[in-house]
């Protein structure tokens, strides 16, 4: 554990005291610190060996292969067999997805985060780097929800729509978001988000005679769930993360700027809704984890917005520093909750110089 220690106390404070200054320098230093940490792994990740035989074996296939048994999300196995092809071994295969995970986020984070150090906390603290060490081909696909992020906000279905169904190419639960770009920038009212809230209720209720009745038209790797490992429910305490991350949203809701409020307001409230049917299901987790990506954006805006102000009136410093630290606590108190709870198998971690 202590090597994730080392690095979020690392990246958050050399970030703290420089990024401002070296934003480049410091995006660098994630860059590389990303990598590192998810590619001198080894059996870390529930799937860490799935994802080597599945390796191993499309590099005895063709690509037609390929395209015949998996036509609905080709994309990643097409990458496998391109890497096979250069001979190269499965870790190296690793350290080149990595290479691309850590561009991906350090890109999102240095454009469009205002506070990019705090959102590099909370990529790390908020489990979207563990996610990197487990479900690699979702981690791609959340790549091009990233990608699709300035598309959403400025409400341009074309382009956001090639990067949801190319993404869904990788790992296709991407394509269930597509009805977000209109749900995301909706603005709600409370009664509107009390009726929804009642009826997700609803369908929380009715979700087991619901899922039956759309399991013949799902794509076979989900209907099969049901009965599976995938499909054990989880307790209710995995809830409690989601609800607290809504909660601080809708108290400091009043700094998010009008362009913004409404996604963020709304991922949250998603993120939320589709966490309390992990207690049906843990595997819809896979869902929660889409509209959960925009808190790397909305925290830092809402803490950008106390230090503006911070640094115009003396006063205001302490309601930035209360702000910041009731932040920092929640990220650090979901963090130790994943690692208690052995998050996707990736704590403690393993380096490959322990390889057996």
């Amino acid at each position: 554990m202590a090597i994730y220690f080392v690095t979020i106390l690392g990246l958050t404070g050399f970030g703290y005291l420089t990024a401002e200054k070296k934003k480049k320098y410091y995006l660098a230093a994630v860059f590389v610190s990303f990598v590192f940490l998810t590619s001198f792994r080894y059996a870390i990740g529930f799937d860490y060996f799935s994802y080597r035989n599945i390796y191993q074996s499309v590099a005895e296939w063709s690509f037609r292969d390929i395209l015949h048994f998996y036509w609905y999300e080709p994309l990643f196995f097409v990458t496998c067999k391109l890497f096979s092809l250069t001979g190269l071994s499965f870790p190296f295969f690793l350290t080149g997805i990595d290479l691309f995970l850590a561009f991906c986020a350090v890109w999102f984070i240095g454009r469009y985060s205002k506070m990019p150090w705090v959102s590099v906390y909370f990529y790390i603290t908020l489990q979207f780097l563990a996610y990197n060490m487990n479900l690699i081909r979702q981690s791609i696909a959340i790549c091009f929800f990233m990608f699709a992020y300035p598309f959403l906000k400025e409400k341009k279905i074309v382009p956001f729509a090639i990067l949801i169904f190319t993404g869904g190419l990788f790992h296709n639960s991407l394509w269930f978001m597509a009805p977000f770009f209109f749900l995301l920038t909706v603005r709600f009212s409370w009664k509107t988000a009390l009726a929804l809230c009642a009826s997700a209720f609803g369908a929380y209720v009715c979700f087991e005679p619901a899922f039956a009745l759309i399991q013949p038209y799902l794509p076979d790797k989900y209907a099969a769930y049901p009965g599976s490992y995938f499909w054990y429910a989880s307790g209710f305490e995995y809830v409690i993360p989601s609800f607290l991350y809504f909660a601080l949203l809708c108290l400091f809701r009043g700094k998010l700027s009008l362009g913004t409020r409404s996604i963020y307001l709304n991922s949250a409230l998603y993120n939320l809704l589709i966490s309390l049917f992990l207690t049906k299901h843990f595997i819809l987790e896979r869902f929660a984890v889409y509209p959960f990506t925009f808190s790397l954006l909305a925290i830092p805006e809402i803490l950008a917005a106390y230090q503006k102000e911070a640094a115009l009136e003396e006063r205001s410093v302490k309601k930035y520093k209360g702000a910041l630290s009731l932040f920092l606590l929640f990220g650090m108190g979901y963090f130790l909750f994943a690692a208690a709870k052995g998050f996707h198998n990736v704590y403690p971690y393993v380096s490959l110089l322990k390889r057996a």
